[in-house]
């Protein structure tokens, strides 16, 4: 590499595209610079709500490597969804699975024509993003997930290292033949995420029910009022970043040796209201941006106020469980009437500008009072 690209570079990078995250961030790019620069890169398991931004996470670390072209022996990357690790396929192991799709990813990105040498290489400096993690539990609705564990143990060949022997077709004196190739999987990235929806209910219910050490920290909350009283409240809150501990992950069914095997285990923020509108303005796939795309078309001009986006965050920021989605959900519920007759609108008129719908902080209200949301 010409230039050593740091850390805070990573993160600058990464911040422009993923929002609210700034700890997580920080962590993902001290990961990605010790696997450019071949160091012992800690794997990364994501813990967070939908909506919080795993998978836009993910998208961003792809575009990383696709904005920086010293880096090509690393732009390998699979985003993959854990169940399709899952089934069970005769005659092909998970494992055997997951560097098949690398290998596909490697060609797409790199063409057919790659001599075994090449395609190792590939391979081993590829990183590796599991979605949805949490579905491959050992364990779901109390009953045991034979495939979850077996997909676990899977994995687990790759996270721990292990030399594995994978037969590849490759390129030799200009014929396609097929190849044993030893891989050394250590040098892998994983990056794994899942929402653990269930993680939340069972670290809360074993704090109330005291079945270990820990308790809910209560703190005091000051209310000033207009004539002058005080009155003081003692509240008891519960984060789950705050409460988190190992066995709480051993008992959602991932198996320790699994989990152990991830040097950083971080949990996204949920996103607040000014989060929230930023990701309606600024997302490249946000649902502001397709519907000014599509009366646009119409020729019509899409005018949504200063105050209308802000109450749509604020009312997406109470579903904070569902995070981004429910901007999506929110947005195309108050639009979709619109979108099928602008004309119909009390909003809809002919300015200088052209035909102009506009969407104000009233339209909003009565949208969200109709819908209770």
């Amino acid at each position: 590499m010409e230039h050593k690209i740091l850390p805070t570079d990573i993160y600058t990078f990464l911040a422009a595209r993923v929002l609210g995250q700034t700890e997580l961030l920080r962590r993902i790019s001290v990961s990605l610079y010790k696997h450019i620069h071949g160091l012992p890169a800690p794997n990364v398991l994501l813990i967070g709500n939908s909506g919080t931004g795993k998978t836009t996470l993910m998208q961003a670390v792809a575009a990383f490597y696709e904005a920086h072209p010293e880096l090509d022996r690393f732009r390998v990357m699979l985003i993959i969804n854990a169940n399709t690790l899952s089934p069970e396929i005769e005659g092909e192991d998970r494992t055997t699975r997951l560097f098949r799709k690398l290998e596909a990813q490697a060609k797409v990105t790199f063409g057919a024509q790659l001599t075994a040498e090449a395609l190792r290489d590939y391979l081993e400096n590829a990183t590796v993003c599991v979605d949805e993690v949490d579905k491959i539990s050992g364990r779901i609705s109390g009953k045991p997930n034979v495939e979850g564990i077996t997909t676990q143990y899977a994995l687990l060949t790759m996270l721990e290292g292990e030399q594995f022997l994978y037969r590849a077709t490759v390129m030799e004196d200009g014929r396609p033949v097929e190849t044993d190739i030893p891989l050394d999987t250590g040098k892998l990235l994983f990056i794994c995420g899942g929402a653990f929806e269930e993680l939340y209910d069972q670290v809360y219910n074993c704090i109330v029910n005291r079945r270990d050490d820990r308790r809910l920290k209560e703190v005091s909350e000051v209310e000033r009022r207009p004539d002058g009283t005080v009155s003081v409240r003692t509240v008891a809150r519960f984060r789950l970043r705050e409460y988190l501990r190992l066995a709480d992950m051993f008992a959602f069914g991932m198996m320790p040796q699994f989990i152990s095997r991830f040097g950083a285990m971080a949990m996204l923020e949920e996103l607040g209201k000014d989060e929230l509108r930023q990701i309606l303005i600024g997302s490249a796939n946000s649902p502001l941006r397709l519907c000014l795309e599509y009366f646009r078309h119409m020729g019509i001009r899409l005018q949504v106020t200063d105050a209308a986006l802000t109450a749509i965050a604020a009312a997406a920021a109470k579903n904070s469980r569902i995070g981004a989605r429910a901007l999506r959900e929110i947005f195309n519920g108050l639009i979709a009437p619109y979108e099928f007759d602008p004309n119909a609108s009390p909003k809809f008129e002919t300015t200088d500008k052209g035909p102009t719908l506009t969407i104000d902080q009233e339209t909003v209200c009565e949208y969200l009072g109709r819908t209770n949301v």
